[in-house]
């Protein structure tokens, strides 16, 4: 055991405890801490330690009730104690401390030099002795009151959180009026009715408080704006506070928080520590803080209406821009939709000029040429004019088609969805291979990622890709097509996309192309082939074009004249 002696010390605010614990550290003293009056009575009991150093105003059991049970018990009833609580509270605490045969008392915020001294006066001294002669206050009660309501005031306007003022309302009412009980009840923006309670009660304790019927009749009179004390005065009480049982309703102080426009609730602090019932000063004091409880808690609410208003503003900027953003992503789209169909439209125009009129051309002299004949009735050649004028009109009609077809993808509502596009492969596999029957061709097929797009219109780009590099892999005796992705590369000088993007391709090992025709690929009917050798109108590929474009994506193509053809196309927001 420490020759300086065991000490416990008692405290439930921690820096204060541990300021303690740190004056007494030099001493050969040793030390003990409780956070609360019930941990502390167990420790009494356990350690049986040579002097004790409680606050007054603590959770679950304050320090005057510890002190009383602590007299109580003959095993311990002579531990010198010595009382801590603010200096406003001084006289207080010196007439608890008579009552109880404490002979020492400490003033926050303490003063090293005056604990130490203090507690070696206390440990000294014999509880029959004489009691060492108590520090002289700095400040008169009156002053040092002031004061607490002062720092308090200056803590609770620094708070804009409505609830953690309530909070430091009840903890600092229970501390400066020394009260058992500290309740506060608020009506709230909606209607309701928010508690806060500080308590130095158990649970059970408190129910059996707050269930009084004099509780219960006085809280009439604050609830309709009232004040409340009783009793009138500490001459007046009726009930004992030193022979009342823990729960028992001795003395009760209520105020209510009003500013001048409007009333949120009241205050009120229950059973007095030390003394049978609160003094008028007391009910002074409750009134200063219920005022300023009023203001800051008026305050707060303005504040968290404003916070609540910039959030809904900002709210409201963030929805403007993000519409302004897409409006002008629309307007993007929208512009390079209508150049997409101004060139269309200059593709018509030529296509009418010229491709439409060649099939009206070769009908109309055929047609003169029919008309001009003069031979015998069962010659060859009117019938050669007939095949003619009816090749004429089929080409018509599949120039005719091919427009309608590049009409309907360009102006078709899109309906995106997420698709596999490895599904819509091997449909559009499928499906070309119906028209080639009999030819044996080396597929390679890649998984492929899945997108959103419209999955009628993405079938239709593979369906055309595909068949091209069908068709055009026909002279080969084992023909090859792939399909996969790829990553475009920095070097790629054909490529429509930015470096690193991801593409698809397919590719075949036809018959190929020059690059120096590339550009011409994708407009409409523009053919690098004769007729002859290989058949079809120029509008699949325009199709396809436009079908890409239309998903936010580039189409472009790379080959060798005898070497093959691949064609890759990107899609917006592929990974």
């Amino acid at each position: 055991m420490a020759k300086g002696g065991k000490i416990l010390v008692a405290e439930d605010d921690a820096e204060a405890r541990e300021l303690l614990m740190l004056s007494l550290a030099d001493g050969d003293y040793d030390l003990l801490q409780a956070a609360d009056g019930i941990e502390a009575l167990h420790l009494l009991r356990t350690e049986h330690p040579d002097l004790l150093i409680t606050d007054i105003v603590m959770p679950r059991m304050d320090g005057y009730e510890l002190v009383r049970k602590l007299r109580q018990d003959e095993s311990m009833s002579g531990t010198p104690v010595i009382f801590c609580s603010a200096s406003y509270h001084e006289r207080e605490v010196r007439e608890m401390a008579r009552s109880l045969g404490v002979r020492s008392t400490l003033s926050k915020p303490y003063d090293l030099e005056i604990v130490r001294e203090t507690v070696n006066a206390a440990l000294a001294t014999k509880p029959a002795g004489g009691a060492p002669p108590p520090p002289e206050p700095v400040q008169g009660p009156a002053q040092e009151r002031l004061s607490a309501l002062v720092t308090f005031s200056r803590r609770l306007f620094g708070l804009t959180d409505p609830v953690a003022i309530l909070e430091s309302t009840c903890d600092a009412a229970r501390d400066i009026l020394l009260a058992q009980v500290a309740r506060l009840v608020i009506t709230t923006v909606g209607g309701s009715c928010e508690s806060k309670i500080s308590s130095g009660l158990s649970p059970e304790e408190l129910e059996r408080l707050l269930g009084a019927r004099m509780h219960r009749d006085l809280l009439q009179s604050l609830e309709t704006g009232g004040s409340a004390l009783y009793p009138m005065s500490p001459e007046e009480a009726i009930v004992d506070s030193d022979a009342a049982q823990r729960g028992d309703f001795v003395s009760m102080l209520g105020v209510p928080i009003a500013s001048v426009a409007k009333s949120y609730g009241y205050l009120c602090v229950l059973n007095r520590i030390g003394l049978p019932g609160f003094t008028e000063e007391d009910l002074a004091v409750a009134r200063a803080i219920a005022t300023q409880v009023a203001v800051a808690y008026e305050n707060a609410r303005q504040h968290q209406a404003l916070q609540n208003e910039i959030a809904r503003r900002a709210e409201m900027e963030s929805e403007i821009r993000r519409l302004n953003q897409d409006l002008e992503r629309r307007v993007a789209e929208r512009t390079a939709e209508l150049e997409i169909a101004n060139r269309e439209l200059e593709a018509f125009s030529y296509s009418v000029a010229h491709d439409l009129r060649a099939p009206l051309r070769l009908i109309h002299a055929h047609v003169q040429m029919l008309r001009e004949h003069k031979g015998p009735p069962g010659a060859r050649e009117p019938a050669i004019h007939m095949e003619q004028i009816q090749r004429g009109a089929r080409d018509m009609s599949a120039l005719i088609d091919g427009l309608l077809a590049l009409s309907r993808v360009s102006h078709v509502e899109m309906r995106r969805e997420p698709c596999a596009l490895s599904e819509l492969v091997k449909l559009a596999i499928d499906r070309v291979s119906q028209e080639a029957p009999g030819r044996e061709i080396e597929w390679r097929v890649d998984p492929l990622p899945a997108v959103c797009c419209d999955p009628e219109l993405m079938q239709q780009v593979f369906v055309n890709l595909i068949g091209n590099a069908v068709k055009y892999s026909r002279p080969r005796p084992q023909p090859v097509i792939e399909i996969g992705t790829g990553v475009v590369a920095a070097e790629d000088a054909s490529a429509t996309a930015a470096p690193g993007q991801r593409y698809i391709f397919v590719r075949d090992n036809g018959v190929g192309f020059d690059m120096r025709y590339a550009r011409k690929l994708f407009g409409v009917f523009q053919r690098l082939h004769r007729q002859d050798e290989f058949e079809g109108t120029g509008i699949g590929l325009a199709t396809v074009n436009r079908i890409v474009e239309r998903h936010g994506g580039a189409i472009w193509a790379d080959s060798q004249p005898g070497r093959g053809a691949e064609f890759r196309f990107t899609l917006r927001d592929m990974t």
